[in-house]
Order: structure tokens, then C-alpha cells, then sequence
């Protein structure tokens, strides 16, 4: 037994699950990447959150870069609220520049009044889900149902029963009792909150939690 999430809020669920798979690539950022690095290693195993054919349709890599964006102006927020650095974001290199302690506190503050006095206007751009939706707005739900379908690959995605086992062990879940998605989302936090590299957790802890949610999250049809 489990509970249907509303139509409109499918997307928004996914781009939460993307911006926790962003924050654990924290060394890639660091290092630079492009929007198409990035976007390669998230169709690859373990996250296959993107479908090569679907890149193939203007409209649909315009849509994924939508939601990648949206995605990193988030993580882009987090992580001057946590005053890790600030992340530059372009198609072409999207970079992290840590904070220097010794500077740290003036420059969140710059930051700040910054912010406040000459917001960003492409964060402002992708971050409004009304910019994702105008193309036509008669059809929104339709268009964010093919989106993630085509995207997720949620139809073709196929588990075993080991497969299924396995996500409810590691995120706690009996197999015996009703789930429903305000219970997996909860207990997926706190699971993601221990394996975080952030919290002296591990990348690859980090990864087996976001995999096991989606897993459960498609067999459950939460999507």
C-alpha cells in the first residue's frame, strides 16, 4: 500500500533527489567540470537519472539542463549557508571556490549584501519552476509526466526482488509493512545525514542511500 503523489509535485521530488547526488560530488567541483561531464556521469550507474536517447530531442536537453541548473543554483545556496564557497555556475565550467578561513566571515557577509542588492537573474531564471512550465502551460502536467518518464526511465527500469530487498534494508524498511512516501522521504533523509561525505560519511555510502530511495521510490511508483 502506498501513497500517490499529486502529478505537480513530481518534478519537484526529483530535483530534490538531484541536488543530493550534486552535493556528494563536492571534489568534482572543486576540480571544475563542465555541464556535459556532469551530465555524463549522471546517465552512468549508479544514478542513470538521465536517458541517452531522451538527450537526443532539443527539448528535452534543453529541459535537463533546466533541471540541472535549477539544481545547482540550490546547491549553490547550501553551500554558502554552510560556508563551504561559492559555486560558479556555467555551461562551460562549474567550479566550487572555497571559502579561506581567514576570510571567510567577510566574505559570506559580501556575499549577502551582494545578493540582496544585485540578486543573480539567471538564478532567478531557474530557479522559478514558472520558466520550466511556459512553454505551455494548458499542458504543464503532461509535459512533466513525459519528462520524467522519457528522463527516469521509469518505465523501463526493471529491479529484482533481491534488488528491492536490499533498498529496504539499507534505508530500514520492513517489507512487511505499508510504505508511504512521506515515510520513505523521511527515513531517506536521515540515512542520506549519516552516509554524507559532509558528515564524515563516504561517496560511495552516499550513493548506495540515493540509489536505494529510487529504487524504492520507482517499485513504489512514486513518480
Amino acid at each position: 500500500m502506498y501513497t500517490q503523489p499529486d502529478t505537480s509535485h513530481t518534478y519537484a521530488m526529483q530535483a530534490e533527489i538531484l541536488v543530493d547526488i550534486l552535493s556528494t560530488q563536492k571534489s568534482q567541483f572543486i576540480n571544475g567540470i563542465t555541464e556535459y561531464a556532469l551530465i555524463e556521469i549522471l546517465k552512468k550507474p549508479p544514478y542513470q537519472l538521465f536517458d541517452e536517447d531522451a538527450l537526443r530531442d532539443p527539448l528535452m536537453l534543453f529541459r535537463t539542463h533546466f533541471i540541472l541548473f535549477h539544481a545547482l543554483y540550490q546547491l549553490r545556496q547550501y553551500w554558502i549557508e554552510q560556508n563551504e564557497g561559492v559555486l560558479e555556475i556555467h555551461a562551460l565550467g562549474i567550479k566550487l571556490n572555497l571559502f579561506n578561513e581567514r576570510h571567510l566571515a567577510q566574505s559570506n557577509d559580501d556575499l549577502g549584501v551582494t545578493t540582496l542588492e544585485n540578486p543573480d537573474p539567471l538564478a532567478t531564471y531557474y530557479l522559478d519552476w514558472g520558466n520550466f512550465e511556459e512553454a505551455d502551460r494548458d499542458t504543464v502536467d503532461n509535459l512533466l509526466n513525459a519528462f520524467w518518464e522519457r528522463m527516469l526511465k521509469g518505465d523501463t527500469v526493471s529491479y529484482t526482488q533481491g534488488d528491492i530487498e536490499k533498498a529496504h534494508a539499507l534505508l530500514g524498511l520492513s517489507l512487511n509493512q505499508p510504505v508511504t512516501l512521506l515515510q520513505l522521504k523521511r527515513v531517506y533523509k536521515r540515512s542520506l545525514q549519516s552516509a554524507h561525505p559532509d558528515k564524515g560519511g563516504t561517496q560511495q555510502g552516499a550513493q548506495a542511500v540515493i540509489h536505494a530511495y529510487q529504487t524504492l521510490s520507482r517499485y513504489y511508483s512514486f513518480k
